[in-house]
């Protein structure tokens, strides 16, 4: 199971690389406040919350070795990988 600061470290780093740019400010503003607020070690309930606000991101704006790791993260979580779900959109526009 990977720490929580690892779950906060890759959420930082996702907004930093501008995952979330597609996103209407006040949504990236939240998120934003949202990992200054919490403190270590976080529950369960705030990894969780995390880890969905992930699926938020674009992927293709993600740098491979970012998406990488937070795959490997949510894979440990027992979820389906970032890029799975991109996959999964695109194929739902050529329907």
């Amino acid at each position: 199971m990977y720490p929580s600061k690892t779950i906060l470290s890759l959420t930082a780093d996702l907004l930093a690389n501008g995952a979330f740019s597609h996103l209407p400010d006040d949504e990236i503003t939240g998120i934003h406040q949202e990992i200054m607020k919490l403190q270590e070690p976080l529950t369960r309930i705030q990894q969780n919350l995390l880890l969905s606000i992930w699926y938020r991101a674009d992927a293709g704006n993600i740098p491979t070795s970012l998406l990488y790791r937070c795959n490997t993260v949510l894979q440990q979580f027992g979820r389906v990988p970032i890029e799975a779900l991109l996959f999964e959109y695109e194929m739902e526009l050529l329907d």
